[in-house]
């Protein structure tokens, strides 16, 4: 059995090592490891609350390294988490009861700084959260490819192109027949996994209704410009909700490499794969039940 003496010298010791360290970051990941404070408990299993007042583990309230349950068996307050990000994630959908801390939320907080088009994009991305969380034939469809689909979208970053093609291409082909093509709504690297970054077109059919017509003439030349034409997303008008949260879930498809690539779409596999989303989850796309509306992050 260890006496008090002999506990207040291991403490003296250990605390002198602490103040004589060099700051660098190795000697901190050693004083920081646990071992020290497995030993110290270990010392003091016979009775592990009875020190004297004066010893210096009576001064202790969780600044030192002791384990976090000797600390509460003693009296102690336990010792907050390290990292508050490991607490649970932020939910829209309990957003009246457990309001959402703007440190939890990164991806909110960069698109609550990205004006109108940052909004529209924030209110797709609840819905599509609260689509995923929920037990539906659209999220069991992604959960087939992720457990947890919506920790995975979640964690996605959103950018804008501001330079990609403004207009609606009509290319002639063989036969006289002529193959529209729309500016792209969205992209992101195929299977790309958490913290992927979608990237949206500013100049497409996720944020209009309409856009330009033009002949797409391979020789080059002047562009003949023929007049407004609607652009879709699907069988959703350009800018609307449904549109927008359709164009997500196609997105996160190819995130978790649940959809095929479609890049550059000469087939229209990007339609294909858009009407295969919409097969599974058409109901959710249209629910009447819309994301509550969250406050801006201060």
């Amino acid at each position: 059995m260890h006496t008090a003496r002999s506990v207040q010298a291991v403490v003296a010791l250990l605390l002198s090592s602490v103040a004589s360290a060099p700051a660098f970051s190795q000697s901190w990941q050693f004083l920081s490891a646990k071992a020290p404070a497995v030993r110290l408990g270990l010392s003091l299993s016979a009775h592990p609350c009875s020190f004297p007042s004066d010893s210096p583990l009576a001064a202790l309230s969780g600044d030192f390294p002791l384990s976090s349950n000797l600390l509460s068996s003693c009296g102690f307050p336990k010792p907050a988490a390290d990292h508050p990000a490991a607490s649970a994630p932020c939910n829209p959908a309990t957003q009246s009861t457990q309001p959402c801390s703007a440190s939890r939320d990164i991806v909110r907080d960069v698109l609550n700084t990205m004006g109108k088009q940052g909004q529209s994009i924030l209110r797709a991305r609840d819905k599509v959260l609260e689509i995923l969380q929920t037990g539906n034939a659209c999220s069991d469809w992604y959960r087939a490819k992720d457990p947890n689909p919506a920790a995975t979208f979640r964690t996605l970053n959103f950018a804008l192109d501001r330079d990609s093609d403004i207009y609606v291409r009509a290319m002639p082909e063989p036969g006289g027949i002529q193959l529209i093509r729309n500016p792209y709504v969205a992209k992101v690297v195929q299977g790309d996994g958490p913290d992927a970054t979608v990237t949206i077109n500013v100049n497409g059919a996720f944020f209009f209704s309409m856009g330009t017509l033009v002949d797409d003439r391979f020789e080059g030349g002047p562009v003949n410009v023929r007049g407004p034409r609607p652009i879709n997303v699907g069988p959703y008008t350009g800018g609307s909700f449904r549109a927008q949260v359709l164009a997500l879930l196609h997105e996160f498809g190819h995130v978790i490499d649940l959809l095929p690539t479609d890049r550059d779409d000469f087939e229209g596999k990007s339609r294909q794969n858009t009407a295969e989303v919409l097969h599974t989850c058409r109901a959710q796309v249209e629910s009447k039940e819309k994301p509550r509306t969250l406050l801006a992050s201060r």
